[in-house]
């Protein structure tokens, strides 16, 4: 039993030391540019260990948001009226410099929206939950559909006016 625990200790350990690297990357290249390869290379371990705990980066950036926010508390009652600021303010409580160096990825913004968006699932009891997430996809669609005119974090007050409102802006606006 405790060689099982020791071993589970060894997995978990070489997972943060990965997400360390990865979160470093992260805060000076681009998303899209960082390769698993770099990922090994900044953790020091060798690119098959980073694929024996993930797929891909993809997989490896959906599980890095898991890890983030797995501690924090959520106060879903802020997300029920304004969802943009609720993701505003659990991006910037602890990944800042990332969100800063990735605001122009969109592959980035895509998995880490949708990986927000299945932690929120999976962290509620209230099936209502899943029409508000269709309201923010439907706005983040149309923001898509935009050429992304509005950012998920620097514009949350205006994402959430349409939110609540259910009106988009006008193209001159």
């Amino acid at each position: 039993m405790e060689e099982n625990c020791m071993g589970e200790r060894s997995q978990i350990r070489m997972q943060k030391l990965i997400f360390d690297s990865f979160r470093e990357l992260m805060e000076n290249n681009d998303f899209s540019d960082i390769t698993i390869t770099d990922i090994a290379d900044k953790a020091l371990v060798h690119r098959n260990t980073v694929y024996h705990h993930f797929t891909d980066k993809y997989d490896l950036l959906d599980k890095f948001i898991n890890y983030e926010f797995k501690n924090r508390e959520f106060n879903f009652r802020n997300f029920k009226d304004q969802p943009f600021k609720f993701f505003h303010d659990l991006y910037y409580s602890s990944i800042e410099k990332v969100i800063n160096q990735q605001k122009d990825d969109h592959t980035f913004e895509t998995i880490a929206q949708n990986s927000f968006l299945k932690l929120i699932i999976n962290t509620q009891n209230d099936e209502h939950v899943f029409w508000q997430i269709g309201k923010i996809a439907g706005i983040l669609l149309w923001n898509d559909l935009n050429e992304n005119k509005y950012d998920m974090f620097r514009d949350y007050q205006l994402l959430d006016e349409i939110y609540r409102t259910e009106k988009f802006p006008k193209n001159n606006e």
